[in-house]
């Protein structure tokens, strides 16, 4: 089974939702100064770095390694339930982001092992997971063999997550399904940043677990109310529209339909 992380961009909802929930610590970082105002989280919840914004629009990581995990002890101190886990700074290969940076794949994927490996020595005490990122099937290949040579056996990792994946499925539905088959063929538990419903009807046993905000991207787009919604203006920030997604996106998984 393929456990769902819904993605949000209201820290609010961690309050609110009763379904496991993905969530930037873009967006809990504005809440960090204030422990009471600070949302809690009453259902299972990932940390997402924020990874793909920070390297897409400006290039590089904007804060050093110390300063990211204080404000990810700041965050999870005041959510208060642990999160499954916390993504690391990662540095994504989609070709903008290369772009953005004016680096190449193998650099984006030695930062991204480099980080790990400090934030992991420097702030044990949080639950970080490697991170595979890449563009072509080859370039994922290589960083698994970048991160044993740094010491990090990740077929023996609880989970892994698979970054660049998101913004290449429309249209590229059996590239992502390729990379994700062959990793987990060699034996890596995979978690799926931002998969498409399309990938996880297909391989709906291949990942142990993923995340998507493809409900938001899908209301923006319509720029009207999605069918089953009464309000006006589009579903990008509807709880109606993201508990729908959720739903269907675990109906996939073969688990029997959620009520709310």
């Amino acid at each position: 089974m393929t456990d769902v992380y819904l993605g949000v961009h209201r820290g609010r909802w961690l309050e609110q939702l009763r379904v496991p929930m993905c969530v930037s610590l873009n967006i809990l970082h504005t809440y960090a100064s204030d422990w009471e105002r600070h949302p809690k989280a009453f259902t299972p919840w990932v940390l997402d770095s924020g990874a793909y914004n920070e390297i897409s629009r400006f290039g590089r990581w904007r804060v050093d390694p110390d300063l990211f995990g204080s404000r990810v002890t700041r965050v999870l101190h005041n959510v208060g339930t642990p999160p499954i886990f916390c993504s690391p700074q990662d540095m994504p290969c989609e070709p903008w982001s290369l772009k953005a940076s004016r680096l190449t794949v193998g650099m984006h994927q030695y930062y991204t092992t480099e980080n790990l490996l400090y934030l992991r020595d420097n702030f044990p005490f949080i639950p970080w997971i490697p991170v595979l990122q890449g563009w072509e099937l080859a370039h994922y290949i290589e960083h698994v063999v970048q991160y044993r040579k740094a010491g990090i056996d990740l077929t023996r990792e609880p989970l892994v997550g698979v970054g660049s994946l998101c913004r290449r499925q429309r249209g590229d539905t059996a590239t992502v399904v390729r990379i994700i088959r062959q990793l987990r063929d060699i034996g890596i538990s995979i978690h799926g940043f931002g998969v498409s419903l399309d990938v996880l009807a297909r391989r709906p046993t291949d990942m142990s677990s993923m995340d998507s905000m493809a409900w938001s991207r899908t209301g923006r787009w319509s720029n009207r109310p999605l069918p089953g919604c009464t309000h006006s203006g589009p579903c990008n920030n509807c709880r109606d529209a993201a508990f729908r997604w959720y739903r269907r996106a675990v109906e996939l998984t073969g688990e029997p339909a959620l009520r709310r």
